[in-house]
């Protein structure tokens, strides 16, 4: 099973693992999607955040799901869709993340593969709610030179300078 984590800290995007998974989750052919949601100033985890996920097919979301107690939370995309997945909480702003599930050839799909995504949420701010803040923070798609879904890094880059930029004229 391969395997690819993800830290979105404030607005920034770290990839933080790459390789090979050490604990088979599942044997079919899905994408399974792991990890905790925080606050992005104390660290400390925010039970009972919601996390919606769209498939970007149908427009509209299709699920949802809260983290546990802990702040963590996990769920399983099936391959062949676009999904949009938001995490908020009641006191925190929204941040979304991309996942091209259908960039993944059929090949690649054996005994499916994992996402390790940890989020950080902060506390809403004047302009949480502008546009350049409702863009995803991250965006995944398939890498044939790594067999492995990675975020596109240029793309993060991008929208951090945009976020940052418009924090300054919010001041």
């Amino acid at each position: 099973m391969r395997f690819i984590a993800a830290l979105f800290s404030g607005s920034l995007l770290f990839l933080s693992a790459q390789g090979q998974s050490t604990v088979a989750i599942r044997t079919d052919t899905s994408l399974y999607v792991f990890g905790v949601v925080s606050d992005d100033q104390t660290q400390d985890t925010l039970p009972d955040s919601r996390i919606t996920i769209q498939d970007m097919r149908e427009g509209y979301p299709d699920r949802e799901l809260h983290a546990n107690a802990d702040g963590k939370y996990s769920f399983y995309l099936g391959r062949g869709a676009r999904y949009r997945v938001t995490y908020t909480r009641f006191d925190r702003a929204a941040k979304t993340v991309e996942i091209d599930a259908a960039s993944v050839p059929d090949s690649s799909w054996h005994g499916g593969m994992s996402m390790e995504i940890n989020m950080t949420l902060p506390k809403p701010f004047r302009g949480s709610d502008d546009a350049v803040f409702n863009e995803p923070i991250g965006r995944s798609r398939y890498n044939p030179a790594t067999n492995l879904l990675e975020w596109d890094m240029e793309y993060t880059q991008l929208v951090k300078e945009r976020r940052k930029a418009r924090r300054e004229e919010l001041k």
